[in-house]
């Protein structure tokens, strides 16, 4: 084992959406951070492929995932899964800025209605929601809906003809209870501090953004705390243990391999933020097992691990018949869609499940080349043939339900028992099922998109027959709570039972809106922050 590093104020684990911000927020007040990221910097002009022609791609593209490389390699660093429900993945990104690298950018405010349940008010948060929006540049229209809080926006996001198409349908419908909003994405519209260039609308958000016009954590907020002087950022540093003192009061540092060998180093720290994602960081406490903590750090609830969440969705695809024919041009904007159905069970639960959805609206030239094999479903041969499938190209649409969920006994990670990784780690277990409420809430979404699509002049051509769930939307394995009996993390996000220990990333979630998470991480990891800024200078 090599010798100790000096005496940091805080070591923060991962460079993603929170660790950056954690990082960025300290160093900027003075205090010493080192960073600890699993993986390297990446080059977004050699490693992303926003811009490469499909015929420059291995196979033309055909079956090659361009954020292939950008992920662990399942074989030496697996997951293991359980549970009724086995259509579940655990996508980690190991590089500077973590998943903000391939995020769409989708950056909403939780509502008041949305924190019900919470120990954390939407008052309390609103003012680091605004911090994070003018750190990252959001645009977004000022809707002014009750359930979708505006912020501190850039110019919005444009509308392509499909859309407008589908709002006719809703307000044939019901105008106000499928009330049609912009979306809010961290992608600049407009010049930034950031000086980050102005997005040119290539649609290839989620491999990656080589013009740097998507906010990352890797383009913003970790180059700022670099610029401070006071944050050292070390990589290829795998955490394997957070190391505590004697007497178990306190964490006093991390153990972590370096990339692709046995070899272990350690940082001594006088504060820990764990940023690692739900999944690792809840993993990284039950590893991080000791006399002290024999099953696991920072669990003498029983909690850690518990409460695993993400979003449902539900789906369907077809096209509108005013369309078909129309000329084809690119009016498709950023990846994924720029308008939304807000969720209409804010005010009024239904009875059959207890939170939410919005509906995605996509269109545009992106869903017929995502998806080619839309062309099987038609009939017919020949130049005819061919006519017909470039007619439906341009009419072509997906919509789809992003669904709010809560908290089940049902789904929760622990350390498999039997299968390691290649440092000698024991791997995350998985344990997931569909709950009543999830199944009564995809019912639900399945009808209101089809009637919606009816009711804009399309024909339904495919109706999703399961429910997704998010592979990279997970939160909830360290609940906050004011109760250390029944919480991990206390509404600031530090450990009930070792105060100089924080879990700053998606982990304290109590249950989930509908809304995406990334904008509500990042508010509450700058508040965390602030909670050890003042822990810092009391000593």
């Amino acid at each position: 084992m090599q010798s100790k590093t000096p005496v940091y104020d805080v070591c923060v684990v991962g460079s993603g959406a929170a660790g950056g911000v954690v990082a960025m927020e300290l160093a900027q007040r003075g205090a010493s951070v080192v960073v600890l990221e699993a993986g390297k910097w990446v080059d977004p002009t050699k490693e992303f492929f926003s811009h490469t022609m499909p015929y420059e791609l291995p196979k033309r593209g055909k079956d090659w995932d361009p954020r292939a490389h950008l992920r662990v390699d399942p074989k030496k660093e697996p997951f293991t899964k359980a549970g009724e429900y086995q259509r579940i993945d655990h996508f980690v990104t190991k590089a500077v800025g973590g998943k903000t690298l391939l995020w769409a950018g989708l950056s909403w405010r939780n509502s008041p209605y949305d924190f019900a349940t919470w120990p954390v008010r939407y008052e309390e948060l609103a003012p680091y929601y605004d911090r994070m929006e003018k750190m990252m540049g959001v645009t977004g229209n000022y809707d002014h809906h009750p359930n979708v809080p505006d912020g501190v926006f850039q110019k919005p996001l444009p509308w392509n003809c499909a859309a407008y198409e589908i709002q006719k349908g809703c307000n044939k419908l019901d105008a106000k209870r499928f009330r049609m909003i912009t979306a809010r994405k961290a992608i600049l519209t407009e010049p930034h501090q950031s000086k980050r260039p102005v997005c040119h609308y290539c649609g290839h958000c989620m491999r990656g953004c080589d013009s740097e016009s998507k906010y990352t954590s890797a383009n913003t907020a970790m180059p700022a705390a670099l610029k401070t002087g006071k944050c050292k950022l070390i990589l290829n540093a795998n955490a394997a243990e957070v190391i505590v003192s004697k007497d178990g009061s306190r964490a006093v540092g991390v153990r972590y391999f370096k990339a692709g060998t046995r070899t272990t180093y350690e940082v001594a720290a006088k504060h820990i933020v764990l940023a690692c994602g739900p999944i690792e960081s809840a993993r990284l406490l039950l590893l991080s097992k000791s006399n002290h903590f024999p099953n696991g750090l920072a669990n003498s609830s029983g909690l850690v691990g518990k409460n695993l969440i993400s979003h449902t969705t539900a789906g369907a695809q077809g096209y509108l018949k005013q369309m078909v024919g129309r000329p084809v041009f690119n009016d498709d904007g950023t990846e994924s869609s720029h308008a939304y159905i807000a969720a209409f069970y804010w005010d009024k639960p239904h009875p059959d499940f207890p939170k939410g959805y919005h509906i995605i609206v996509d269109s545009g030239t992106r869903v017929g080349t995502g998806n080619p094999g839309y062309a099987r479903q038609m009939e017919g041969f020949g130049g005819d043939f061919k006519r017909r499938v470039r007619d439906r190209y341009p009419a072509l649409l997906s919509l789809y339900s992003q669904n709010g969920m809560i908290a089940s006994p049902e789904r929760y990670v622990e350390l498999d028992p039997q299968v390691k990784d290649m440092y000698g780690l024991a791997v995350p277990k998985i344990h997931f099922s569909l709950t009543t409420e999830d199944r009564a809430i995809f019912k639900d979404a399945t009808e209101k998109i089809t009637s919606i699509i009816e009711a804009s002049g399309g024909v339904v051509t495919n109706v999703n027959s399961a429910p997704g769930v998010d592979s990279v939307h997970w939160v909830g394995t360290c609940k906050m709570g004011n109760d250390p009996k029944t919480s991990v993390l206390t509404p600031f996000l530090q450990s009930h039972d070792v105060p100089n220990l924080h879990v700053a990333d998606g982990s304290g979630f109590i249950d989930y809106s509908e809304k995406n998470p990334t904008l509500t991480v990042m508010a509450l990891a700058a508040r965390c922050a602030d909670h050890v800024h003042e822990l810092l200078k009391r000593g």
